[in-house]
């Protein structure tokens, strides 16, 4: 159903290639519209799917990271989270930290995309845990460190990550 949602509204995955994870909204399937050369992601429950234009892809910063065009609100063990999806370009995500706890990421997705290697991860965060994260990332060899806001609810205020 997804796919072929996908191929009458112009965003077919390229050579008909996807991936297949297990998202906020249960088993996703991710890919490179063969027709505009968009990101997009799509689930049973979100057929119409979202897709992060080329051009936004080329004018991310490259190494960098940040947010995918929408995340989803699910429960974890009786707690509710986000699950967020993260591109990275020109380097690879180790984990997010906030207040001393590490979120461990999932590579979902790998495609070279505008110039550079862009890789989607998704990771669950707590829902009251907003702020601005500690995104450990490697890169040229190197650890680094980048920051990144996920503030999905405008918590008040907002955690000191």
């Amino acid at each position: 159903m997804v796919l072929k949602f996908a191929t009458e509204n112009g965003t077919a995955p390229a050579g008909g290639r996807f991936t297949e994870y297990d998202g906020a909204h249960g088993p996703e399937l991710i890919w490179v519209s063969e027709r505009t050369g968009d990101l997009c992601v799509a689930s049973e429950t979100v057929a119409a799917g979202m897709c992060q234009t080329a051009k936004r892809t080329a004018e991310a910063p490259v190494p960098g990271v940040d947010v995918f065009e929408d995340s989803g609100l699910t429960d974890h063990h009786g707690e509710s989270s986000w699950v967020i999806r993260l591109v990275a370009s020109g380097e690879a995500v180790d984990h997010l930290s906030c207040q001393g706890k590490d979120f461990p990421v999932l590579k979902v997705y790998s495609a070279d995309l505008a110039g550079a290697l862009r890789t989607v991860y998704t990771v669950a965060v707590p829902r009251n845990l907003q702020g601005r994260y500690r995104v450990v990332v490697q890169r040229d060899g190197h650890q680094g460190e980048e920051r990144l806001d996920l503030n999905m609810d405008q918590v008040d205020p907002p955690a000191q990550c």
